[in-house]
């Protein structure tokens, strides 16, 4: 099963400028996964936060979806033991 978010694909569904969505969409798919990477290891934001050396507050940004930094992000997926895959991207179909 293929879960994965294709933006184009809502294209026709949400009214909201697509430079919003295309990055909106992405960042609550990595929220969602780190939520659950924490639940499936038992953590809480404060023993991440001990973990990777940073105050829980950066870590409350990352999981409610703020903004915030590659180099926080990248501290806890590293923690949790994900990583972010890169792929061009596939050209969207224009209408």
């Amino acid at each position: 099963m293929n879960n994965d978010i294709k933006v184009h694909d809502l294209h026709d569904l949400i009214n909201v400028p697509r430079e919003y969505y295309s990055i909106s969409i992405p960042k609550s798919e990595i929220t969602h996964r780190i939520k659950e990477a924490l639940g499936e290891r038992n953590l809480s934001v404060r023993k991440l936060a001990d973990k990777v050396g940073m105050k829980h507050p950066q870590i409350i940004r990352v999981t409610s979806g703020e903004n915030y930094n590659i180099e926080t992000l990248l501290r806890i997926l590293d923690a949790l033991d994900l990583e972010i895959v890169l792929q061009k991207r596939e050209s969207t179909p224009t209408t």
